[in-house]
């Protein structure tokens, strides 16, 4: 049991965020230098390949810059909101106490273990449900056919079309009221 927990401690945070983050910064070093993305921030990193420990009081730091660089616009993260992102932020300041307190999750006793698990899991869901590049797949029978077709689309994708969506109805509502005026 105990192992287990220290094992799931050791990479909560890191393993959900940095493989993410370590993919989004392959993708960006092979895009054209143009593509806008955050910058990267240091991360602790072992044979070129990040680390995804958050045992430590630095590489946890190391671990919430990376996050909030790609909680901006551009990010991996960027469509969480003002409450989600109060919510982590203050699940990272606890975490740092707990560091500022033990210094490491191997000085932690039980109860500031099962605190630091418990905030890593807030965050970690909130981190998954709003990934940009979280696959979400559906499927959907077209007019006309009785056979399924299953699409797949990134959360960024579905965002985006939703937001175009929102935007055409703006215009439209904007351009009825303009004609209304205009014909009497």
């Amino acid at each position: 049991m105990k192992q287990s927990i220290r094992a799931i401690l050791v990479f909560g945070i890191g393993a959900l965020a940095l493989q993410g983050y370590a993919q989004a910064q392959e993708a960006q070093s092979a895009a054209a230098p143009t593509a806008t993305a955050p910058a990267a921030a240091t991360i602790p990193q072992e044979n070129g390949k990040p680390v995804v420990k958050a045992d430590s009081k630095e590489n946890f730091e190391a671990i919430v810059a990376a996050i909030h660089q790609q909680m901006q616009p551009g990010g991996r993260w960027q469509y969480i909101d003002n409450s989600e992102r109060t919510t982590i932020d203050g699940s990272f300041a606890d975490m740092g106490k707990l560091y500022d307190q033990f210094g490491s999750v191997d000085k932690m006793d039980q109860a500031g273990k099962v605190r630091l698990l418990a905030d890593q899991s807030t965050v970690n869901a909130i981190l998954t449900k709003k990934d940009g590049d979280r696959l979400i797949c559906q499927s959907e029978i077209p007019v006309g056919s009785h056979l399924p077709v299953r699409t797949c689309r990134t959360y960024a994708q579905v965002q985006a079309e939703q937001r175009g969506a929102q935007e055409m109805m703006r215009e439209r509502a904007v351009r009825g009221g303009v004609q209304q005026k205009s014909g009497h």
